[in-house]
């Protein structure tokens, strides 16, 4: 429409020409054709402008969002939304916030590392990260040729197969090479932002008076919570009433009576049959007698002063107990924990004092055997104990450093004055 409106602006004046004849008029009209034209120019640069506006799904110092990038992804999420059993048209504006927020912030971070001089990997981090994508394709190859391969065919036309499929699940050695790298300028970048930073004295007296408060609020409302973090190895730094810590060394059954025990307890649970129920638990009676002299042998080393620790290492099935917290504190048990089997809170609760042994209990896994490690202090975790545990501050310290890089991350969106048209798409 405008382009015809220009036009026949143009031709009326033309017709004009030859009525006005003097000089001075030709000239006139020259000096409006003049006048058109750069009218005529600037429409067209608002037009353009306006098409390119319908193009753009963002714009940001620096860069822009394409309607196709925020169309890709928004389908993608969607379609993510519907594996939840959510209807993606009733959170439409939910997804397409995300999405623009999304790839807003990746974009400008991408700037930023290159900028910096961190988004390209060095040769030696390209060469690693081949290293760990063959890795990672070799160990998903070797595990669906496990099941898929075929008898009739060769090891090198079972593996072109199991290659064949994954990749037309979409995982490649390239596709592992970009996710690796992709990961790799996000940590580069997070040490670069970081790399000053250290934590003050006033920090961290300030972080652990918050996460005192914090914790005792929340353990206080809800008990439950602070045995999920003990059992998940959280930073803790306020403990309720009443919990005592406790070890176990776990007896387990092989690998073919665990398998028959399985069998055996379905059987009573789907059966109304008294006799195949009594005969089921005769068996199973027989399976953890199968455990009396592994049982005898330990409460004899335990009577004989061994460590404790070591007989874990030695008998202890339970990889709770093998690393990490559960290794170094055991389990964290109070009269009222539901984390935990109730025949396990019951016999750590009947042990009198630190060091007590309990007598063999049975479970769905085997047999165990528990040993009382000691009371937990109620209430703050101590400033100077808090200072002096290393695994402590430096969980702290990374924490602290994390929302250092939050804040200089906030601080670059905000700076790039970004605009969203979630309309556009």
């Amino acid at each position: 429409m405008l382009k015809r409106i220009i036009a026949l602006g143009m031709a009326l004046i033309l017709l004009t020409v030859p009525a006005l004849g003097e000089s001075g008029q030709v000239a006139e009209l020259e000096a409006r054709i003049a006048e058109l034209e750069a009218e005529n120019a600037e429409l067209r640069e608002l037009l353009s402008q306006e098409e390119s506006a319908r193009l753009l799904a963002a714009r940001f110092n620096g860069g822009v969002i394409t309607v196709s990038e925020a169309k890709a992804e928004y389908d993608y999420l969607a379609y993510y939304y519907e594996q939840l059993g959510m209807n993606p048209d009733d959170y439409e504006d939910v997804i397409k916030n995300e999405v623009l927020n999304n790839l807003t912030e990746d974009a400008i971070l991408v700037l930023k590392a290159q900028e910096m001089g961190v988004y390209e990997p060095s040769a030696e981090e390209e060469a690693e990260i081949r290293q760990r994508a063959e890795e990672s394709l070799n160990e998903m190859i070797e595990y669906y040729l496990a099941f898929q391969a075929d008898p009739a065919l060769s090891d090198e036309e079972n593996r072109a197969a199991v290659e064949e499929f994954l990749a037309g699940e979409g995982t490649t050695l390239e596709s592992l090479m970009e996710s690796l790298t992709s990961q790799g300028w996000r940590d580069r970048l997070y040490e670069a932002v970081t790399a000053d930073f250290a934590v003050t004295d006033e920090q961290l007296r300030a972080y652990y008076d918050e996460a005192c408060a914090t914790a005792e609020l929340t353990y206080t409302a809800d008990p439950q919570s602070y045995e999920t973090d003990r059992l998940n190895g959280e930073t803790v730094f306020w403990n309720p009433e009443g919990y005592r810590r406790v070890k176990r060394v776990l007896i387990a059954f092989s690998d073919e009576n665990a398998a028959r025990m399985a069998e055996l307890n379905a059987q009573i649970e789907e059966t109304g049959d008294q006799a195949t129920i009594s005969a089921a638990l005769a068996e199973i009676e027989t399976i953890y007698r199968s455990l009396d002299d592994i049982v005898a042998e330990v409460q004899g080393r335990i009577a004989a002063g061994d460590d404790f620790n070591l007989l874990i290492d030695e008998y202890g099935a339970d990889p709770y107990m093998a690393s990490g917290a559960g290794r170094e504190d055991g389990y964290y048990v109070s009269v009222g924990s539901q984390q935990l089997d109730p025949d396990f809170v019951a016999a750590a609760m009947a042990l009198n004092e630190p060091g007590d042994i309990s007598e063999p209990i049975e479970c769905a896994e085997g047999v165990y055997i528990l040993r009382y490690e000691g009371d937990v202090t109620p209430g703050a975790v101590d400033y100077e104990t808090f200072l002096t545990d290393e695994t402590m501050r430096a969980n702290v310290e990374e924490s602290l450093r994390s929302e250092y890089y939050n804040a200089t991350v906030e601080q670059w969106l905000s700076e790039a004055e970004i605009e969203l048209y979630p309309e556009n798409f």
